[in-house]
This record gives C-alpha cells, sequence and structure tokens, in this order.
C-alpha cells in the first residue's frame, strides 16, 4: 500500500478532524492538520496527495472575517483539477461546491442532531443511514456532480464528482466526545429539525454503523489509483 500524504484542513477550534485521525492512524499514512483558524498557512499543492476539508461555524463565503477561505477555495479548486483525493465534510462539503461554481446558500431551517438519510453512491451503493448534522447551510449539486445522499430535511445531502472527489453535508467524523459538546452548545440552535441535548446523546447508539460507513467510504478513496 502506498502511504499518501493527508492534509486536513481545520476551520476552528471547536471542530476537529474526529474519527479521521483513527483512520490514519490505522492505514499509517502521513497527516498534518493546518489550523487554519491559528493564522497556519495552506498546504501547497505539491505537499499533499489527499485534501480533507472540515467543518466549521463560518459560512463558506465569509471572506472578510475569515480571509483563508478565499485561497482554500482557489486550492479545492485546483486540488480537484489535478484529479487529487478531495474530501469535504459539513462546510468542507459547501467550499467544495463553491469552488465548482455551485450556490451555496442559509438553509429555511437548522438539522441538527440525529437524522435519517439516504445514500445512493455509484461505488458505496444505498443505504439507509442514520448520520450526525449540524449545519443552517446548503449547497446546490455542481456541474458534472452526481447527488449521493438526501433526506425531506434537506435535499442535497453529498455530491460525488469522481471516485476520488466527494462532498457531504453531515458529520461522518463526528467523535463521540464532539457529540456531547455539540450538545451543550450556546446559544443552541432552535428549530422543528433541531433535536435536544437528550435526544442527540441518545442518538449515540447511530455513532458505530455512522462511524464504519466513513472508514468504508475512506478505504474506498484511498484505493483509487
Amino acid at each position: 500500500m502506498t502511504k499518501l500524504r493527508i492534509a486536513v484542513l481545520q476551520h476552528s477550534r471547536g471542530t476537529p478532524p474526529g474519527s479521521v485521525l483513527e483512520w490514519v492512524r490505522s492505514r499509517g499514512h502521513d497527516l498534518t492538520v493546518y489550523r487554519l483558524y491559528s493564522g497556519e498557512s495552506l498546504p501547497a499543492l505539491a505537499e499533499f496527495d489527499w485534501l480533507i476539508s472540515l467543518g466549521g461555524p463560518m459560512n463558506c463565503d465569509d471572506d472578510a472575517r475569515f480571509p483563508f477561505l478565499t485561497d482554500e477555495k482557489h486550492l479545492l479548486k485546483d486540488a480537484l483539477k489535478t484529479n487529487k483525493r478531495v474530501l469535504g465534510l459539513c462546510l468542507g462539503g459547501q467550499l467544495m461546491a463553491r469552488a465548482l461554481g455551485a450556490e451555496v446558500r442559509a438553509h429555511s431551517h437548522w438539522e441538527t442532531g440525529w437524522h435519517s438519510i439516504q445514500i445512493d453512491d455509484p461505488i458505496l451503493g444505498q443505504k439507509d443511514l442514520k448520520v450526525f448534522q449540524w449545519h443552517h447551510d446548503t449547497f446546490d449539486i455542481p456541474a458534472g456532480a452526481r447527488r449521493i445522499a438526501m433526506n425531506s430535511i434537506t435535499a442535497n445531502q453529498g455530491f460525488r464528482l469522481s471516485p476520488r472527489a466527494m462532498a457531504v453535508q453531515f458529520h461522518p467524523e463526528a467523535t463521540r466526545e464532539w457529540v456531547m459538546e455539540q450538545s451543550v452548545e450556546s446559544p443552541y440552535p432552535q428549530g422543528p429539525f433541531v433535536q435536544s441535548p437528550e435526544d442527540v446523546e441518545c442518538g449515540l447508539s447511530h455513532l458505530h454503523e455512522m462511524t464504519q460507513w466513513f472508514f468504508q467510504l475512506l478505504n474506498q478513496m484511498e484505493g483509487e489509483l
């Protein structure tokens, strides 16, 4: 197995790499976390084989407050053009969509907690899965990409551009610790699709199955030559 250089872009202290770290350790790849929120520079295109863009509390077009977003969208576009492996998670997925020319907008409501999605991926197949959500924005599907996940709350839960490039609106990287941190967030989101802190904690029973699906996705992207 070829050792890959994986670059993880972290947008805030409160949105860590989560289970990505566990998977990378188990596979023996080289991983570098770029803490953009603390002023660290983005990697150069030649410095990685795989780019993973994490979540964050900001909007993907909040460039005035977070100037690194401008350069990150350029980097995502260049990585996709050069057929690097690229994975976007929540905000990272929105940034991917924007880099590909799709619209990203505020949703009509929050979606937080554990919600069912329907996955129909050309590589990983079909599956109904309970996943952890924490978002108030939503993306359109970019031209040339295929929608691979949806539910009745948020129509576009994920897209695949190629075997090496995929984005999701949810948080498959979530760990038990991070879920519990979100459950006490203040101010707490409000709305018809916001689960109570108690329901968020109860939903941890779905964590293992979600993580297994996520690792299946990572295994698939790892194996694409």
